[in-house]
């Protein structure tokens, strides 16, 4: 871990070794991705990814589509005029 990242930008906390999950949009398509390594505010759960990791996620996204997923989730889709009136 690099010095300048001991402590959360958000709040001050302490970092540590853990994981994330990132949502990512590309195009109509909704992403997801689970337990990728990052550092991780042990106070408020911000998540810092290392330069390494992030290559290698910009590489894995320029060709999700040859990957089968590991599995498939329904997820509802709400206006916001639904959410907050119109």
């Amino acid at each position: 871990m690099n010095e300048h990242l001991d402590r959360c930008d958000l709040c001050g906390g302490e970092l540590g070794p853990g994981t994330t999950t990132l949502e990512i949009w590309r195009g109509e398509d909704l992403i997801i991705i689970r337990d990728v390594p990052a550092d991780v505010c042990e106070q408020c759960g911000e998540a810092y990814i290392s330069a390494n990791i992030s290559e290698k996620l910009d590489q894995f996204l320029s060709e999700y589509h040859r990957h089968r997923p590991e599995r498939y989730l329904a997820v509802p889709q709400y206006s916001a005029v639904q959410a907050i009136g119109g």
